[in-house]
């Protein structure tokens, strides 16, 4: 008898991935959420039945429970499940189970996880691998975060943000960099390093462990494996990388081998970064490289992440997952080299109190790529303010270090604000992980486009 898995905020893009694998293994799936979305949508035309509320009728005798460290213990299905004595599974425990067959590829780090680990899930895709998949992010193309294959490989973001990503022992992995993030979980940045040095000692084949050399933190954690980056005692050398509008072009040195005038349809060194790793991993699985070239050519990103959706007036709409100082940095610097003669305007919606407070000192002059940054109020997450955490007092701090011009302006007056303000063949950039991704719809509804 197949298992019965009950997700509580199944609509969650991590929750939702599993929820999709189980399912095709032909589990019985339900699940809860306060909001419909997408991905509820499309979980519920697969078969997913699906509850509008959290409440402790949804959760039946047969159910497996599975929770996310979001889910607080106060939820009424979470202790309608301790009433019961059902099994209870952290949502890492649910991946560590499905992968458990197959040789886990494992991306973990502070920026660059669902990019790199789409890129990755694409390539073997495209190779003819069948692989399994869960990331965190709609993979364009495939229109799909998660997907079970019968094939050897299982790719999946390992997330340290809870410290989650101990609970996997993987065949390789990917670890793009190291960032203060996080920090209300590690509390320290030498608990977070050792976190990271931990994660790569339970990699198996050292030889498909691959790391970024150009992080100095990352690099400094001495995990054997493979280094990649800039640097030229690196293991895997990318040189003489550029950008020609949406594509980047670059050349690494590998295991004795040049590869010359690699592209794919990305932006920003970062994503090169990203992108030779994933070239050096697939090498090193033995898949060709001309079928690892087209694949890269053939790659069409991931949703929320420097995700075009549309004009406005003609006004050109991005929309970006990103939203650590140092992400939306790369981000703007990528996008005013891609299109240096637009006037960007970002729109940046900060996320979480906590993330905040901890980051109030280092948004100074990031926007500077920018030509004038609108703050809207934080996106709380599920989390109460914090005293003394407002966007008013991060605009302050923006202003006394940016060259950008800025403003203040709360979210429920954010469409008639950018309606009055953009012009013809501006950017718009809607930056965060909250809601603001719904600016693009709102203002081309309002455009009728």
């Amino acid at each position: 008898m197949k298992e019965h898995y009950h997700f509580i905020g199944i609509g969650g893009i991590g929750m939702s991935a599993l929820a999709k694998i189980v399912a095709s293994q032909g589990s019985k799936v339900t699940g809860s959420d306060l909001r419909t979305s997408a991905i509820t949508e499309t979980l519920e035309s697969a078969g997913v039945e699906i509850f509008k509320q959290h409440s402790e009728k949804n959760i039946l005798s047969s159910s497996i429970v599975i929770y996310s460290t979001d889910i607080k213990k106060e939820n009424p299905e979470y202790q309608e499940a301790l009433n019961k004595k059902l099994p209870l599974l952290h949502r890492s425990a649910l991946l560590a189970k499905v992968m458990k067959e197959k040789k886990a590829l494992l991306v973990t780090g502070t920026h660059g996880k669902t990019t790199t680990s789409s890129l990755l899930a694409h390539v073997l895709k495209f190779a003819n691998l069948s692989p399994s998949f869960a990331v965190g992010g709609i993979i364009k193309g495939l229109e799909t975060n998660a997907e079970g294959g019968d094939g050897a490989y299982f790719v999946a973001e390992a997330d340290e943000s809870d410290g989650s990503f101990l609970n996997y022992s993987s065949f390789g992995a990917i670890i793009t960099n190291i960032d203060n993030d996080h920090l209300d979980h590690w509390k320290t940045e030498e608990a977070l390093r050792e976190g990271f040095k931990k994660f790569g000692s339970l990699v198996s084949s050292k030889e498909h462990l691959f790391f970024c050399s150009d992080d100095e933190k990352l690099n400094a954690l001495n995990l054997g494996g493979v280094s990649y980056g800039f640097k030229e005692n690196s293991d895997l050398v990318v040189k003489n990388a550029f950008q020609v509008g949406w594509r980047l072009i670059f050349d690494i040195s590998f295991d004795g081998e040049d590869y010359d005038e690699i592209e794919i349809p990305l932006i920003g060194e970062h994503n090169v970064l990203n992108a030779a790793a994933v070239f050096g991993l697939a090498l090193r699985l033995n898949i060709k490289e001309n079928v690892i070239r087209e694949a890269f050519k053939e790659f069409l990103g991931v949703k929320r992440r420097m995700e075009k959706k549309g004009e406005y007036q003609e006004t050109l709409i991005f929309d970006d997952y990103g939203h650590h100082p140092t992400e939306i940095a790369k981000t703007l610097l990528a996008l005013k080299a891609a299109m240096p003669t637009r006037r960007i305007v970002v729109v940046f919606q900060p996320h979480r109190y906590s993330r905040t407070q901890d980051c109030l000192e280092s948004f100074g002059s990031i926007f500077d790529y920018a030509d004038h940054l609108v703050l809207t109020d934080i996106y709380g997450a599920g989390e109460k303010p914090i005293e003394g955490i407002t966007s008013e007092i991060l605009l302050k701090k923006i202003q006394a270090k940016a060259r950008v011009s800025s403003e203040y302006v709360s979210r429920d007056k954010l469409n008639e604000h950018l309606k009055a303000i953009l012009k013809p063949k501006d950017i718009l950039l809607s930056q965060g992980a909250g809601d603001i991704t719904s600016i693009a719809e709102d203002l081309m509804e309002v455009g009728k486009i």
